[in-house]
């Protein structure tokens, strides 16, 4: 059905595309798109029993928020071991998630009948490797003095970066 509005070559887009697909629960699957990724996607398993875990790569860096019948999610704990958010056991019901930010995918799990939303959040998510010794990191100011010139180089204020983990292999923060 095409849109009420036309705009040269595009319509005007004023309703969400919707692509239903037919998939196996209890298996993981990966949904790639030809194009550019959208911003906002809903996502909703209309099935009796079982679950999935979905994973979609994303082309550039950014973070992304889930949401659960509209409920906001967290992503899964951080895992020193592993250097990134821990990954799904699949087991914490509709809304489970991570996004790994250098490696730019999102995986979140879906339960029948849950409506999943995915959107943008304005903020960057990184890591910073430092050719240093963690005695050398720590005699120097640490994370303190990390994000006090982090800040200074961004130009924002030092509130509003978090450290989630640091540790050796050069420096990893």
């Amino acid at each position: 059905m095409m849109d009420h509005i036309w705009d040269a070559f595009y319509t005007g887009q004023r309703r969400m595309a919707r692509f239903p697909a037919a998939l196996w629960t209890d298996e993981d699957y990966t949904i790639e798109f030809s194009g550019t990724n959208p911003k906002k996607m809903r996502f909703m398993l209309d099935a009796r029993v079982g679950a999935t875990k979905l994973r979609i790569p994303y082309p550039v860096a950014g973070s992304i928020q889930v949401y659960a019948d509209g409920k906001k999610k967290s992503m899964t704990p951080w895992d020193d071991a592993l250097g990134r958010n821990g990954p799904l056991t699949k087991n914490k019901g509709c809304g489970e998630n991570r996004f790994v930010g250098i490696e730019n995918f999102l995986e979140f799990y879906i339960t029948p009948g849950c409506l999943i939303e995915i959107e943008p959040k304005d903020s960057i998510m990184t890591k910073v490797r430092m050719d240093w010794s963690l005695a050398e990191f720590y005699s120097d100011g640490g994370t303190t003095r990390f994000v006090d010139r982090l800040a200074a180089s961004l130009g924002i204020s030092s509130s509003r970066i978090k450290t989630v983990a640091i540790y050796e292999g050069s420096v990893v923060v």
